[in-house]
């Protein structure tokens, strides 16, 4: 009974981990509606990870992109305005 316990904790924990981990690409509050950029595909999403993909916004939108608004783990606009980690414009990206 005690290994059962053990091993659903364990297949939640891993679940929860992995739902948290798939949230890489970003869209800013005042960035154009349909621009976003996602950053790293090793399923980290740090400090470090939203600071690279907001100054790509600022640089790509020409202002202040604002704070992260929403996460996806993809991204797609009919504009080109998904930018992956090198700043280069796609229509869509996914796995991230």
């Amino acid at each position: 009974m005690r290994e059962l316990l053990v091993a659903s904790l364990a297949l939640f924990a891993t679940t929860l981990f992995a739902a948290e981990a798939q949230a890489k690409c970003y869209r800013f509050s005042n960035a154009p509606s349909d621009t976003f950029v996602c950053v790293g595909k090793n399923g980290s999403d740090s400090f470090d990870d939203r600071k690279a993909a907001k100054k790509i916004c600022d640089e790509k939108a020409g202002k202040d992109c604002g704070s992260v608004g929403s996460t996806s783990s993809s991204c797609h606009s009919n504009s080109n305005l998904c930018y992956d980690e090198s700043g280069k414009a796609h229509r869509s990206l996914k796995d991230y």
